[in-house]
């Protein structure tokens, strides 16, 4: 079921609800522009078009959110004119942030800086978040349904602290989410906390999150209000720098390969590098399924390099339950755990993992300047008999050798320093799946 903007637009009755961020912050600006005076770039990402964009459970909800890393994102300087490889890495690390040594037969100067490092300059931050965070903080928020982006505020999240305060983000932007057919992650940038593990003196992290402001959902029954929704009980540690607290899955979700194909592709051409990246684009007529993670901060194998779309072997494990065994009942599922392989379910056909998609471009090779679009979906793709398909029921990440887990982008690239404290790797986690074989869950909008 798809929902229609026209027949609801009587619900924005506040005109103010139709700007982006426009009220007073604490982040240095002296003054908060109004709409036009945003970036270009921040005004065409934060469109309200949907066109076939997940969503991931009837009821509203704030499905995860958690300080995902410290002081990266609005690195002062950063990319600066005349500034050498060497003196941007000294840079990086001086903010604590993961580098990345690059192997590749690709020339050096087409080597995007972003196969190097997560750091974000502040003009970067400003560009695409619309408000500058120096030195900020990255916290996602994963929603369960896609956002009218034009009414979302930096002052509609309320953040609370186990100091007892409370703080609201410098910035907010649906970025790097911002295909048509996403939206349902928002991330933020801010004053969040520190690197202190929670169980010592000195640590600063959230323990709540709350939407205060009129935010809304995009739902198949309308627009929702997704005020008065929160995230965390108060005092659990929702960070990052807890050891087995790094990312995670919080949704899965199956679908024919064509569901959500006409909402590929973004507002602006900041993530082209990565697109054409749907699973058709990759796999051809071998895409007939789609099973579409959700994660809840950014899963990289450092931190900082992309993802392959011929990784799957290395992260995932695809869980299918035969007849009489329950979706929980780890030991007796029939995993596929390799791709290009056939696997019998008895009773209900086969089925074949060819790969992931929804990160960058098909290539031939892929190495360490290969560049995804480091957003919160990551699409496993698959081919077989609907009624083998229809039995599938959880995606594991096994996480422990031989497998790897998945850092943040607060993780240590492939060199570490020994003396800068990096976000946690991910947890041994099982993601429940919704087989959305006959209604795809999806919605769209457009003025």
């Amino acid at each position: 079921m798809k929902f229609s903007a026209k027949l609801f637009l009587i619900t924005l009755v506040i005109p103010a609800l139709l700007t982006i961020g426009c009220k007073k912050n604490d982040d240095g600006d002296n003054e908060d522009p109004n709409n036009d005076q945003l970036p270009a770039l921040y005004r065409a990402i934060m469109t309200d078009k949907l066109v076939d964009a997940d969503y991931w459970q009837e009821e509203p909800a704030i499905l995860a959110a958690g300080l995902g890393f410290t002081d990266i994102n609005g690195i002062p300087d950063l990319g600066a004119s005349g500034q050498t490889l060497e003196q941007t890495k000294a840079l990086v690390r001086l903010h604590g942030g993961g580098w990345h040594n690059i192997i590749s037969s690709a020339p050096e100067d087409e080597i995007p800086l972003r196969a190097r490092t997560s750091g974000a300059s502040v003009f970067q931050i400003k560009e695409s978040f619309g408000y500058s965070s120096p030195l900020g903080d990255g916290l996602p928020m994963e929603l369960s349904h896609p956002v009218l982006a034009s009414t979302v505020e930096r002052e509609d999240i309320l953040i609370y602290l186990n100091t007892g305060e409370t703080v609201v983000p410098s910035n907010i932007s649906v970025m790097p989410n911002m295909e048509f057919n996403e939206r349902s992650t928002l991330v933020m940038n801010g004053n969040f906390g520190n690197r202190i593990n929670p169980d010592e003196d000195g640590a600063i992290y959230p323990v709540k999150f709350e939407i205060v402001g009129n935010l809304l959902l995009v739902t198949p029954s309308g627009l929702i209000d997704a005020a008065g929704l929160t995230y965390g009980d108060g005092t659990a540690p929702l960070t990052a720098y807890r050891t087995g607290a790094g990312p995670r899955l919080c949704a899965a979700k199956l679908t024919h390969a064509q569901a959500g194909l006409a909402g590929e592709g973004a507002p602006s051409t900041i993530q082209d590098d990565s697109f054409p990246n749907d699973l058709v684009s990759l796999y051809g007529d071998n895409a007939q399924y789609r099973l579409r993670v959700l994660t809840t901060g950014g899963f990289s194998p450092d931190g900082v390099r992309s993802m392959y779309p011929s990784e799957f072997e290395r992260y995932f494990r695809v869980g299918v339950a035969p007849e009489g065994v329950a979706a929980d009942d780890y030991e007796n599922l029939l995993w596929l755990i390799k791709t290009d392989t056939e696997y019998v379910l008895q009773g209900y056909g086969k089925l074949i993992v060819h790969g992931l998609a929804e990160l960058g471009q098909l290539k031939d090779d892929y190495d360490d300047s290969y560049l995804e679009d480091h957003d919160n979906q990551i699409d496993i793709v698959l081919s077989g008999d609907e009624e083998a398909a229809a039995r599938i029921v959880v995606v594991y990440i096994p996480a422990e050798h031989p497998y790897s887990p998945f850092y943040n982008p607060g993780g240590p690239g492939s060199i570490p320093d020994p003396n800068t404290t990096y976000s946690e790797p991910g947890p041994t986690y099982y993601q429940p799946v919704t087989v959305a074989l006959d209604d795809p869950m999806q919605v769209s909008f457009e003025l």
